[in-house]
């Protein structure tokens, strides 16, 4: 697999990846990895890859042009183009996995206040990010793509060791121990010392989620779980109470009854009767204009919105918007 990195800081890579597992899978060769400048691609004579963004605001913008034209000079055929963002879609082991399969994946490290919108439209694949939090750049979140992506390629490890652990099968991976087999008054479970196998398999897997219905319960509805186990967790927790002025805020913007029922975890059913108790008189649920009308999408593309972001913004798809802006146009 090659990997190529577009980057401010090529150095922040030298030691992460010049030792452990990565560094035997380039010397092995089952890891092509490369570090590029960005500012390579710069055409003045101070190498400037950035500038001020329109519509004021602080912060810096990487510019198109040097950006452009490095992901189109380390791209091959069949390449497939990462922007590490924080408005990216969250990197797990499932994204992890499918990364893996790919010949060649370039990852381009996001900076400043971000990256020109023209560019990610025409030149990146998808956008990832590793965590619901912003950092200084996208160069820490890509060594974490890669060190997620490499172990998982043949022959880095043992493929024993990739069969039971965290997010295989969407669990968490349960306690583990070793010798000695009491440590500080604590013992070692009596299971996992009987040389039962069938039995500490069972005793792991219990585990496996319990744990994971402790720590990370989002996982579970997802999770490669039997009928049975399924049907042993507990009920979920009844989600924060929706107050009568959030639904009517909802419903007001354009949303529709269902949409907000799958918004707040509530029946459409309960939606429309706590709105008609709130004294809001509904839509049509059939010949009337749904959604956003064509006179607050044209206002607000006039305030410089994509169709990407109305869409965001108004809860509806990119075909609505469309429609919305050419009945406005009429």
């Amino acid at each position: 697999m090659r990997i190529d990195v577009l980057t401010l800081f090529p150095r922040m890579f030298e030691s992460p990846f010049a030792q452990s597992i990565v560094a035997r899978a380039r010397a092995a060769g089952t890891l092509d990895l490369r570090f590029h400048d960005i500012r390579s691609w710069a055409s003045d004579k101070h190498h400037v890859v950035d500038d001020a963004p329109y519509g004021g605001g602080a912060g810096m913008v990487l510019k198109p042009e040097p950006l452009a034209r490095a992901i189109r000079w380390v791209r091959t055929e069949g390449a497939h183009v990462v922007l590490l963002s924080a408005q990216g879609a969250l990197f797990d082991q499932a994204a992890a996995r499918r990364l893996a399969a790919i010949q060649h994946l370039v990852l381009v490290c996001g900076h400043y206040e971000g990256v020109d919108e023209r560019v990610i439209e025409s030149e990146v694949a998808e956008e990832l990010s590793v965590a619901d939090a912003v950092v200084t750049g996208g160069e820490v979140p890509a060594m974490l793509v890669i060190d997620a992506v490499a172990r998982l390629l043949p022959g880095v490890l043992d493929a024993q060791s990739l069969l039971h652990e965290s997010h295989t099968g969407g669990l968490l991976e349960g306690p583990q121990y070793t010798r000695p087999p009491e440590f500080e008054g604590k013992p070692v479970p009596p299971i996992l010392l009987s040389g039962d196998h069938a039995a500490v398999a069972m005793w792991r897997r219990a585990q496996a989620i319990r744990r994971t219905l402790e720590r990370r319960p989002d996982l579970l509805p997802t999770a490669d779980l039997t009928p049975a186990e399924r049907a042993r967790l507990p009920l979920p927790r009844a989600r924060t109470q929706v107050s009568d002025t959030d639904l009517v805020a909802a419903y007001r913007s354009g949303i529709g009854s269902y949409r907000i029922a799958a918004r707040f975890g509530i029946s459409p059913a309960s939606v429309r009767s706590r709105l008609r108790a709130a004294g809001l008189r509904l839509r049509s649920p059939s010949g009337a204009l749904r959604g956003p009308s064509p006179a607050d999408v044209a206002h607000m593309r006039k305030a410089g919105l994509t169709v990407r972001e109305l869409a965001k913004h108004f809860g509806v798809s990119h075909v609505t918007i469309l429609d919305r802006l050419r009945r406005a146009a009429r």
